[in-house]
């Protein structure tokens, strides 16, 4: 057996264990997806089911494999926000009452929005946690700051009584940032442009 099939089997298993509540086939075309991006390297449909084909990991077609990742992708039963719940509940307890370095960061999509993440910084690699859309010109309805907060928030109660510590890049980096970090009682590192300078603020001594 070739070890991209033996691993397609055991990450079927895994995801059985991990998504007690979703239904059983889709359970089985997510871990389907999911090994053909990572043999792949890309989410590109047609390439994801040129890997599974090539790799032996299905005996249908490549436009047969295609056709069922793509019905996945677009059908509405599948939320992917409860999925990501339900597999942060099982994963993120392993590293409960630690010490973390989480990583929060962006990435634009285009001149209407960014994506922004927290992931979990695990030796060099950042592990992703929580993810969602911001708005880079236009006015939402809800402010950055309010979406980080909830991102922050969606960690919180699988960690215990994890020491904390959150980094972030400086277009990130602000007072409201170091506000939502103090109220959640973690600590913070910010990188901020050179040009900028802080102290602390000095407390007058009481007679």
């Amino acid at each position: 057996m070739k070890a991209s099939v033996a691993l397609g089997e055991k990450w079927q298993e895994q995801v059985k264990q991990l998504l007690p509540e979703i239904h059983g086939h889709q359970k089985k075309t997510l871990a389907f997806l999911v090994i053909g991006i990572v043999l792949s390297g890309t989410a590109v449909l047609q390439r994801v089911a040129e890997s599974l084909f090539l790799e032996g990991i299905s005996q249908a077609n490549m436009t047969s494999i295609e056709r069922r990742l793509a019905r996945f992708v677009a059908n509405e039963r599948v939320v992917v926000s409860k999925i990501w719940q339900g597999f942060m509940a099982q994963v993120l307890p392993y590293w409960r009452d630690q010490k973390l370095r989480l990583v929060l960061d962006c990435t634009p999509v285009d001149e209407r929005a960014c994506m922004v993440y927290l992931g979990l910084l695990i030796h060099s690699r950042v592990l992703p946690v929580a993810w969602c859309v911001m708005p880079a010109q236009e006015k939402w309805e809800q402010g950055q700051w309010e979406l980080v907060g909830r991102l922050l928030d969606t960690t919180i109660p699988h960690l215990g009584e994890a020491h904390c510590t959150l980094i972030a890049d400086r277009g990130l980096a602000s007072f409201a940032l170091v506000q939502l970090c103090r109220a959640r009682q973690w600590h913070y590192l910010l990188r901020v442009c050179k040009q900028h300078t802080c102290r602390r603020r000095k407390i007058p001594n009481v007679v």
